[in-house]
C-alpha cells in the first residue's frame, strides 16, 4: 500500500467517525430551506423557513444549527431568540408535547434575523447521539420547553397612542389656532409672551391645560417604555400587569406629572420675582415646554419603530436616546437664555444665575437621580 492509498485510507476513517459522532441523518432540509423578503408597515422582515415532517419516523428528532441574532418561530409561537451562533438537537416528541402538535403532520419553522440567508441555517432529521452533540450547545437553555407568559405591554402602549392622537385630534378641532402656534417653531418668543398680562391666568387658561395634559400622558407613557426596557427596582411593579392595570398606572403617573408640571411652573414664577424678572416666565416654561413637546414625539416615534420591529434592541435604543435627549434639552437651555439675552433687557450675570438656579440645577439633579 503506497503513500497516498493510506492518506486516503486515514481521511475515509476520519470522515466515518465524524458522521458516527453525529448521528445518522434521515433527511436533510437545507436544501429545502426558503428566503422570504416580507414587507412590513415600517421595514421588511428577513424569513429562513421550512415546513418540517413530523408523522415519518416519529422517534427521530432535528438537529438545529441558528445564527447569532435570530429569532426562531414554531408555527406562530415565538420559541426563543439567540444572541449567538446555536446548534441543538430536539426530538419531535418534545416539539409534541412542548408545542401542542399531538395530531399535526407538519410544523413550519421560520428564523428572522435581518441579512439572514439559507446557507446560515442549518437543519436535519434524524437519530442523534443527544449526549455527543450537547457538547457544542452554545445556549443550552433554549433546550427547555416552557409556557411563557404573554406580556401585554406593547399592547397597552399602542392603544394609549391611539387615545393620545384621538386627544391632538379634539385638541385640533377646538383650538386649531392655539395648535398651529403651539407647533410653529418661528414663534417662540412675540410679543404677546412678552406682554404685561397676567402670566398666571394664561397658564391656567383651558387650552394650555388640556395641551400640558396631552405632553404629560405622552411623557408618562415614555417614561413607563423605559421602565420596562432599562429597569428600575423600585417601580418595576409598575410596569407589570394587564391591560386595565397599566392604563391606572399610566393615568397615576400623569397626574403626578401634571403635579410637578404647575409646581414648576410656580418655581420658576418664583425665581423671576427673587430676580425681578418681570412677567417672562410664562414665556420660558412655554418655550421649554415645545422643546419637550417636539422630544417626546421623537422619542414615542423611535420606540413604536423599534417595538414593532426589532423589540429585542429596544433597552439599548431607549439607554441612547435618553442621553441623545438629555444634550438636546441642555441645548434648548442654552438656546434660551441666548434669546432671553436678545430680548430681555436685563444684566447677562444676573440672567445666567437665574437659567441656572430655575433650570440647570433641578434638571441635572433629577437626570442624575434618573441615570444613576
Amino acid at each position: 500500500m503506497n503513500r497516498i492509498q493510506k492518506l486516503l485510507l486515514v481521511g475515509i476513517c476520519f470522515f466515518a467517525f465524524q458522521v458516527q459522532s453525529l448521528g445518522q441523518v434521515i433527511e436533510n432540509y437545507d436544501s429545502k430551506l426558503a428566503y422570504v423578503n416580507q414587507p412590513g408597515w415600517f421595514q421588511s422582515s428577513e424569513i429562513v423557513q421550512v415546513a418540517l415532517d413530523l408523522e415519518k419516523f416519529p422517534k427521530s428528532g432535528f438537529l438545529l444549527e441558528i445564527p447569532s441574532g435570530a429569532t426562531v418561530f414554531l408555527g406562530q409561537v415565538l420559541w426563543f431568540h439567540t444572541p449567538i451562533d446555536t446548534a441543538l438537537v430536539i426530538s419531535i416528541e418534545e416539539l409534541r408535547t412542548g408545542f401542542g402538535l399531538e395530531d399535526a403532520p407538519t410544523l413550519d419553522f421560520s428564523v428572522l434575523k435581518k441579512g439572514i440567508n439559507t446557507s446560515e441555517v442549518s437543519i436535519k432529521k434524524g437519530y442523534f447521539d443527544l449526549g455527543r452533540t450537547t457538547e457544542v450547545l452554545e445556549d443550552n437553555s433554549i433546550q427547555k420547553i416552557e409556557s411563557r407568559e404573554t406580556d401585554g405591554f406593547y399592547d397597552f402602549f399602542f392603544l394609549a397612542m391611539i387615545l393620545i392622537l384621538f386627544l391632538i385630534a379634539i385638541y385640533k378641532v377646538i383650538y386649531p389656532l392655539v395648535l398651529s402656534y403651539i407647533i410653529n417653531p418661528q414663534g417662540i418668543f412675540t410679543a404677546e409672551d412678552f406682554s404685561e398680562s397676567n402670566s398666571i391666568q394664561k397658564f391656567f387658561s383651558l387650552d394650555i391645560i388640556f395641551y400640558i395634559i396631552i405632553v404629560n400622558l405622552l411623557l408618562a407613557l415614555i417614561a413607563m417604555v423605559g421602565v420596562k426596557e432599562v429597569g428600575f427596582e423600585s417601580v418595576n411593579k409598575f410596569v407589570e400587569g394587564g391591560v386595565n392595570e397599566l392604563f391606572l398606572y399610566w393615568l397615576f403617573a400623569t397626574l403626578v406629572l401634571f403635579g410637578l408640571t404647575v409646581a414648576k411652573f410656580l418655581f420658576i414664577k418664583f425665581m423671576s420675582i427673587i430676580y425681578e424678572l418681570g412677567k417672562n416666565e410664562f414665556s420660558h416654561f412655554f418655550y421649554l415646554l415645545r422643546v419637550v413637546s417636539v422630544l417626546a414625539v421623537l422619542f414615542v416615534i423611535i420606540i413604536s419603530f423599534f417595538a414593532l420591529n426589532s423589540p429585542d434592541q429596544l433597552g439599548i435604543i431607549v439607554k441612547n436616546s435618553a442621553i441623545f435627549i438629555f444634550w438636546i434639552y441642555l441645548f434648548g437651555v442654552g438656546l434660551l437664555m441666548f434669546i432671553m439675552m436678545n430680548r430681555v433687557a436685563f444684566n447677562n450675570y444676573h440672567l445666567f444665575a437665574y437659567i441656572c438656579t430655575a433650570e440647570l440645577v433641578p434638571f441635572l439633579i433629577i437626570s442624575k437621580f434618573i441615570m444613576g
